[in-house]
């Protein structure tokens, strides 16, 4: 994330609601209809611990905030889904009460941000020995005692999904509910989200529900998940009269592709069927998708970054509004509590800026973009552009909508997530995408309004070459000037290249500071300043141990790896030594693109190898990684993985230090690091071929190896082919075996 300066230590977010022009129906870009803004669902928040985010909600670009169920009564660390089961409809329970609902109701406007409460009107609890009295009366509930089938409208309407159904088309069910909500109102609630609403009958099968309770003068939307049952298009029209439903297929399919390595060519579901986007309402994951056991509850094992770009495609279309999902911090099912509050995620830039394009661009008709490398809606004002796959980092260039003009105005922008330029044509979009995957361009006034640098390689690239190459491009500037690690400034005026890194150790930053000044607008002179941070990283060479070893790596952004791994044409061998998610893997490295690397050696007696691996991240598995019949990616026994995808088989071993037995009869080391000398103890087990620091190896101009000339090298003593090894500078070191023959700089080990 860039470091803006001039706004002292307020985050990215406020500068840019603030200072940027992020304006539209109030001073943060929100909207007044919830319809046409976004939304964030605090699942499971206390009503206090939303209260104090606002501020940070309303500058994340949030039209609204959804709550939990808030209807009586079940208490703080409950299991999530009991408040699905509701005791009675009054406020109050482990959220918050009545008064603390008012409160965020009144500061949630003051920031114009309006507020949303689940409700769930169609059943009770699946026991109603554990509803209010007044809802004990079974007459008060369907008597159809079968399940729901959606193949079967009346099973839907009438039948159990494991709780007892309300008798919506009841006046006194419609007086209890009726009267919870219009208690909601009264504290300032704005809208009601409407749990399992398909459940709920419509006025043309003899329920008066809809037209009776669903307050109109409120925004309500309603959860349909997949369909309504037979004659759906019908269906959803009636729905739509009263209130805008959700659309899952559209919004789940776009991030089961982004996270199955791929993009969606779909632009819509329900659009299709005649239901208009001003009625729907999008997602990249919801409560469901996430909270549920697996199967139902499969987003939880997709990475954030792909719901994320999943969510920037729903949030670029047109009129639709887009729920995003506040992550909890568990996963299984049963630890999901009530009132621990969840992921701050939506503070973003790729999340925020997104919402600022989605409010900036209301009204303007959406256009979508999609090749075989990315996703992009493209609108009048902006745009916003999400990569397939774990592609990051990547120079695209794709159609300015139809490519026929008329779309986003051509010009020079700047990434507002990466701080990428891009250079838009009537025809064509170009520039660089950042690390996140995720790149936001829109006019906030002007094309780039105030004064500006931007940087080539985009802010946060790692690289492990001994230099990188950095321009810097000034916007709307009369002068610029940039500044490396505290150095001398350099001034210009359009465009500078330099070369940074020479003078700096691997694994240390480097932080170009910037200034820019031109003129307001009301033409009084303006400066801005910024800095951006690139990282030197010394790539590692992935190697082997042993030759025979079993095992494998693992490159991700990812941390907490552990591996799952099995035979499956054996299930009596055991290649785990710890329960599911298995074994943790072991941090080597870095790669050049400044990701970590993981190893995993299987350190077991069972012979041969796995078939079959799964890879895991903090307990769930990653995106794409394992298909529906959870068989996990193919083992390939020294196989190099990119975020699960096989690449390559690793053959080196020992950095080329060791040679294989039987092809020669030496040990060869560079002596990278100048030792003035160098040592070989061989040993096995107590055993060691000479007393340490070992055998004395000797530098041969002439010797050639593995494609290099010029060797330290020592001849294998007799006996001594397959034992291990440690090349030391004669440095007198700590027992092993407990004999005195070790070192404590030990630089390579072996069989």
């Amino acid at each position: 994330m860039k470091k803006i300066m001039n706004q002292g230590v307020l985050m990215l977010l406020m500068l840019f609601a603030f200072a940027s022009g992020v304006l539209a129906d109030n001073k943060y870009g929100l909207k007044d209809k919830i319809q046409d803004g976004v939304i964030l669902h605090c699942f499971d928040w206390k009503l206090s611990d939303i209260q104090a985010e606002i501020p940070n909600i309303a500058m994340a670009g949030f039209t609204a905030v959804q709550t939990s169920p808030l209807h009586q009564k079940e208490p703080l660390n409950s299991a999530w889904y009991m408040t699905y089961q509701p005791y009675d409809y009054i406020i109050g329970n482990g959220l918050g009460s009545e008064s603390d609902l008012k409160a965020l109701c009144a500061e949630a406007h003051k920031y114009g941000v309006k507020v949303i409460v689940d409700v769930v009107a169609n059943h009770t609890n699946g026991d109603l020995n554990y509803v209010a009295p007044r809802l004990k009366d079974t007459s008060l509930y369907h008597d159809y005692n079968g399940g729901t089938n959606d193949g079967d409208r009346y099973s839907i309407t009438h039948g159990r999904i494991g709780m007892w159904d309300l008798k919506t088309e009841d006046p006194r069910v419609q007086t209890i509910i009726s009267e919870y909500i219009q208690s909601l109102k009264a504290c300032g609630v704005d809208g009601i989200r409407w749990d399992a609403i398909k459940h709920i009958g419509l006025p043309s099968e003899g329920d008066s529900f809809m037209k009776n309770v669903v307050d109109q003068t409120m925004y309500n939307y309603g959860e349909i998940l997949n369909t309504p049952g037979p004659n759906a298009d019908q269906l959803y029209k009636e729905y739509t009269q009263y209130m805008s439903v959700t659309d899952n297929t559209y919004g789940n399919g776009v991030t089961q592709s982004f996270s199955n390595g791929g993009v969606s060519s779909s632009t819509g579901n329900l659009t299709y069927r005649g239901i208009a986007a001003n009625k729907l309402v999008y997602w990249g994951e919801s409560h469901d998708t996430y909270a549920n056991d697996p199967g139902d509850g499969w987003s939880k094992y997709v990475d954030q970054n792909y719901i994320d770009r999943s969510y920037a495609i729903m949030v670029g279309n047109n009129d639709a509004t887009t729920l995003y999902f506040s992550r909890p911090e568990a996963t299984e099912k049963n630890s999901i509590k009530f009132g621990v509050k969840g992921s701050t995620h939506f503070t973003a830039p790729e999340v925020a800026e997104a919402n600022h394009m989605h409010n900036i661009c209301a009204g303007e008709p959406n256009y979508c973009v999609h090749t075989d490398k990315l996703m992009a809606q493209v609108r009048k004002s902006g745009v916003v552009i999400a990569l397939s796959g774990n592609k990051a980092g990547q120079t695209i260039s794709f159609a300015n909508g139809d490519g026929k003009g008329g779309w986003l105005m051509a010009g020079t922008y700047i990434d507002k997530v990466g701080g990428g330029i891009f250079n838009v044509t009537d025809a064509t979009i170009s520039g660089t995408v950042g690390a996140t995957g995720i790149a936001v361009l829109y006019i906030d006034g002007n094309v780039v309004k105030e004064p500006n640098v931007a940087f080539n390689p985009v802010d946060g690239t790692s690289f492990s070459d001994a230099t990188l190459s950095v321009t810097a491009t000034a916007f709307n500037a009369t002068s610029a000037w940039i500044q490396v690690n505290g150095g001398d400034k350099k001034t210009f005026t359009t465009t500078t290249t330099i070369n940074v890194g020479a003078d700096v150790d691997y694994g240390k930053d480097i932080t170009i500071t910037w200034g820019a000044t031109g003129k307001d607008e009301n033409n009084a002179e303006i400066t801005k300043t910024g800095s951006v941070t690139y990282k030197k990283v010394k790539a590692y060479e992935p190697v082997l141990e042993n030759a025979d070893e079993v095992s494998c790596f693992l490159e991700t952004a990812e941390t907490g790896i552990k591996i799952w791994v099995w035979d499956d044409n054996d299930a009596s061998k055991k290649f785990n030594t710890a329960d599911w998610p298995g074994d943790a893997m072991e941090l080597v490295g870095k790669s050049a693109a400044g990701k970590s690397v993981y190893k995993w050696t299987y350190s077991g007696t069972t012979t041969g190898q796995p078939t079959n691996i799964i890879f895991t991240h903090g307990g769930n598995k990653f995106a794409g990684a394992s298909d529906s019949s959870d068989k996990g990616v193919e083992f390939k026994n020294h196989g190099y993985y990119v975020e699960t995808k096989y690449t390559k088989e690793i053959t080196k071993v020992n950095h080329n230090d060791i040679v294989l037995p039987g092809t020669d009869k030496f040990v060869y080391f560079d002596n990278s690091n100048s030792w003035a000398n160098v040592y070989c103890y061989f040993y096995n087990g107590k055993t060691s071929s000479a007393t340490w620091p070992g055998v004395k190896m000797t530098y041969d101009a002439s010797a050639s190896h593995n494609g290099k000339t010029g060797w330290y090298k020592v001849e294998i003593p007799a006996g001594y082919t397959n034992a291990k090894f440690f090349i030391n500078d004669g440095t007198q070191g700590t027992a092993i075996n407990e004999t005195n023959a070790s070192t404590t700089t030990v630089v390579n080990k072996g069989e």
